[in-house]
């Protein structure tokens, strides 16, 4: 059995506790939230060579529906876990997006490797929202 399942469940409570504003970063990932049609803050820094988390949030007043895809972050051998209430959604045994209705937010844990810059957008419905996560 992993052991990743249980570090999730005890260091997630701890990296998210409080209040977040869509600008906060905290010390091993970053919060972005979905609002107007944008990613925002639409670019991060992560440190680099470390297992890191990006939480994304919808916060659209109307019923707009949103994905995450990723080809960089869902990439085997880079991502780790994806939970949260939204639906995920996958291609074969690969996380292929991630649905997210108002209100509705995915935590994707992944190893950021130094140097690499990992890319994000929400294409559905004609959307061409853009997100990226450095590794320094």
């Amino acid at each position: 059995m992993s052991k990743l399942p249980l570090i999730s469940v005890l260091v997630l409570p701890i990296l998210l506790a409080g209040s977040l504003s869509a600008d906060a970063q905290f010390r091993y990932g970053h919060l972005v939230q979905i609002h107007e049609l944008t990613f925002v803050p639409d670019s991060a820094q992560v440190q680099g060579d470390a297992f890191t988390v990006l939480v994304i949030q919808n916060r659209e007043e109307g019923p707009i529906l949103h994905e995450v895809r990723s080809k960089d972050l869902f990439e085997p051998g880079t991502l780790i876990s994806v939970q949260g209430t939204g639906t995920v959604e996958y291609e074969g045994k690969q996380v292929s997006r991630v649905l997210l209705a108002p209100g509705e937010e995915v935590v994707i844990w992944y190893y950021a490797a130094k140097g690499r810059t990992y890319t994000y957008q929400c294409t559905i419905n004609g959307h061409s929202m853009q997100g990226t996560v450095q590794a320094v």
